[in-house]
Formats: structure tokens, C-alpha cells, sequence
């Protein structure tokens, strides 16, 4: 391992190779701020963690050094410092949390209920409508002339006696 601190090593490997950070940043996809980050030790400017160390592989894959070595100087530069930060738990404490997705599964499953409710009106319209259709079909039958509940019994009719007797 060189003795030179971790960020003039990785920004005199970049100046040796006559490339500027705006060209890293391009081909990495990594924010100049946190490449300047990197070269003048500001840690704290550093998202951290397993972020710091796969922005350290990325530069030093573009630069043609070891990755690993990298990795290793950077872990020995940073050993020790803000350990506690360094924990996932904290980190998350830290980070905003996008709402986003839940109130987008919350405004659906509103939505979605209020569909089922529509739909179970709906449902329950045609069949009253259906209902009531079948009843007003059937209702000038009832209305007219008596219907024989079954055909064995015979309707019994007022028939004039043709006598003439006296009771």
C-alpha cells in the first residue's frame, strides 16, 4: 500500500492518465460532487457504505487500477471512522422515505373498492328489475278469468234449478 492518503493517490492516478471527472462522471454515471468527495477525503459528503465502495470499484475499473487494492486503501483510510454511521439502521434513519408507493396501493385499493360497490349495485338493480318484470308479466293472468289450481277438481258453477218446487 502507498503511503499516500487514499484521494491524492486515486487524483494523481486520474491526472497521470489526463482525465477529468467530468469524464468520469460520464462513463460512471457518478455525481462529480461525490468524485470530488472522494479525492479530497470529504467522507462526509459520501452516501456510505457498500455505495462509497461500488463508486471506488467504478473509478478505479475506468482507470485501469486494481479494484480491490482500491477497495483495501480506502477501507484502511476510512477504518474507524464514524463506524455507527456505517450501519445499515442508521442509514435508514437518515434517508426520507418515499410515500409514493403507498399512497399509489392505497388510492388503487379505493378505487377498486368503490368498483365493487358499484358493481354490487348494479347487480342488485337487474335483478330487482328482472324481478319486477317477471311479476308484471304474470300479473294480468292473475287478473282475468280464475285459474284452476289443479285440473282434477272441477269449478263448481251456479247452475238455475229447472224445477220448479218450492223448498
Amino acid at each position: 500500500m502507498p503511503s499516500t492518503p487514499f484521494g491524492e493517490h486515486l487524483k494523481r492516478e486520474r491526472e497521470m492518465r489526463g482525465v477529468t471527472l467530468e469524464e468520469i462522471a460520464a462513463a460512471t454515471r457518478i455525481s462529480p460532487r461525490f468524485l470530488e468527495a472522494l479525492e479530497n477525503e470529504q467522507w462526509d459528503r459520501l452516501p456510505g457504505g457498500a455505495f462509497n465502495r461500488g463508486f471506488i470499484r467504478s473509478v478505479a475499473r475506468f482507470l485501469g487500477l486494481d479494484e480491490e487494492s482500491m477497495v483495501a486503501e480506502y477501507a484502511l483510510e476510512t477504518k474507524g471512522l464514524n463506524q455507527s454511521a456505517a450501519t445499515p439502521e442508521s442509514d435508514a434513519q437518515g434517508m426520507p422515505r418515499d410515500w409514493r408507493p403507498v399512497i399509489a396501493a392505497g388510492v388503487a385499493l379505493v378505487v377498486l373498492i368503490l368498483i365493487g360497490l358499484l358493481a354490487i349495485r348494479y347487480w342488485r338493480a337487474r335483478a330487482r328489475a328482472r324481478t319486477e318484470q317477471s311479476q308484471s308479466e304474470s300479473l294480468p293472468a292473475a287478473t282475468g278469468a280464475p285459474v284452476l289450481t289443479s285440473p282434477a277438481q272441477p269449478v263448481a258453477t251456479a247452475v238455475p234449478s229447472s224445477q220448479g218446487g218450492s223448498h
